[in-house]
């Protein structure tokens, strides 16, 4: 018994299948860097914010001026 190949149809196939992969994989890695950028706005509006509190508001929330840098970005100033 001999088999048939239909090769254009096969090919159609894996064309359509790795399209596919490739759309979701292009998406997702848009998707990522969107979230990332939306992280790093909000983290520098935050930083903003504490710079541009009072001493006295600081105070009231449990940190000093000196410790915004370190507590957003790990720093260590020693």
């Amino acid at each position: 018994m001999y088999l048939t190949y239909d090769y254009p149809s096969q090919f159609k196939l894996a064309v359509i299948a790795t399209t596919k992969r490739t759309i979701k994989a292009v998406a997702k890695f848009f998707t990522s860097i969107g979230s990332s950028l939306v992280k790093a706005q909000q983290m520098r509006a935050d930083f903003w914010l504490l710079n541009n509190m009072s001493d006295k508001q600081l105070k009231d929330i449990g940190i000093t001026r000196g410790e915004i840098k370190q507590r957003f970005y790990g720093t260590d100033d020693n």
